[in-house]
């Protein structure tokens, strides 16, 4: 089994496909068979009950309403109806009685912080759910990239209650390394390991992809999510020494769709560097990948990145620039 392939499917958001993809593979190996048993419980079982981490009676009900929103989604009901649902669930516990789930959370947030934990509600495409940790630390970084050099300000957080719904779609396998916001880059720690600040991972992956992301908001005010995933995926392609494994990523995560900003990112990527490096239209097969150079990689990234970055400063309307590709 393609464990990767897997994991892909679900973060594009559909359990049910990646489900669908276990079960035509013909393995009986107990690793399989308990990877099966525990996604069917999780997503399928009407009596399923997660394990929180809290003794407080209204935080695990709160958490509770996301769950339900996330098994939801994750298995084909609408997001629209799955909505509605975690809005009459969460007004049921809070004063405000919007229906509107920005105000609601914004509350949650409040509630929260009283509590001792801080809160990030909103939507990690394609669904909502929020981050709900404990711990905050910072520290400053110089960050090098193709356009300028920033001073950043990186806070390192731990101690989740909740990672949202990648989190919780891969039995906690994935889910986001850390985002972008106006007064600095946050970095997910959730395992116990000491954090390598000086490794590829954390310089190259975290520490440029969302550098350039802070740099595209203030020059480029209103980029869709799809834009500002593809130039940061550049800058990974950019200054990874390991370009080629880093295809092989964007291939098992590629997928055409707009809707799935880092899927389609990596799509455009591939399908903006193929011509370029192998005079075909779309090659998504990692073996051809490994036959080009992490020199070649990362110079026809730079070159997308350069004519991207030409697009927008000829463009007026940021929100208005058309897709990738």
């Amino acid at each position: 089994m393609d464990i990767k392939k897997f994991y892909s499917i679900c973060l594009q958001g559909s359990v049910t496909e990646a489900i669908e993809y276990l079960d035509t593979i013909e393995d009986n190996s107990s690793e399989l068979l308990e990877l099966r048993a525990e996604y069917k419980e999780r997503f399928y079982n009407p009596d399923y009950i997660h394990e929180i981490d809290s003794d407080d009676s209204w935080v695990r009900s709160v958490l509770y309403e996301y769950i339900t929103y996330f098994r939801s989604v994750l298995t084909g009901i609408s997001a629209l109806e799955a909505e509605k649902e975690l809005i009459t669930g969460l007004t049921g516990l809070l004063t405000c009685k919007s229906n509107n789930l920005d105000e609601i959370e914004d509350e949650l947030k409040k509630r929260f912080v009283e509590k001792g934990y801080s809160f990030l509600g909103g939507i990690t495409p394609p669904y909502r759910g929020p981050y709900i940790w404990k711990t905050t630390s910072r520290k400053e970084f110089s960050v090098i990239l193709p356009e300028d050099e920033q001073k950043m300000t990186v806070y390192f957080v731990s101690d989740f209650l909740m990672l949202s719904w990648a989190h919780f779609a891969t039995l906690g396998e994935r889910h986001t390394g850390g985002w972008a916001a106006a007064d600095g880059l946050y970095y997910v720690n959730n395992s116990d390991r000491e954090i390598d600040t000086e490794s590829v991972n954390f310089q190259v992956w975290f520490l440029k992809h969302e550098a350039q992301h802070l740099s595209d908001y203030r020059k480029y005010p209103g980029l869709k999510p799809v834009n500002l995933e593809y130039r940061a995926k550049l800058i990974e392609l950019i200054y990874n020494p390991d370009s080629v494994s880093l295809m092989e990523k964007f291939i098992n995560e590629a997928k055409n769709d707009v809707t799935l900003p880092h899927s389609f990112a990596a799509y455009s990527i591939i399908k903006g560097l193929s011509p370029v490096l192998f005079n075909e239209e779309y090659i998504n097969t990692a073996g051809r990948w490994k036959s080009i150079r992490t020199k070649d990689i990362s110079e026809a990234a730079l070159k997308l990145f350069s004519i991207n970055t030409e697009k927008l400063n000829n463009t007026v309307n940021y929100n208005e620039y058309p897709y990738i590709i």
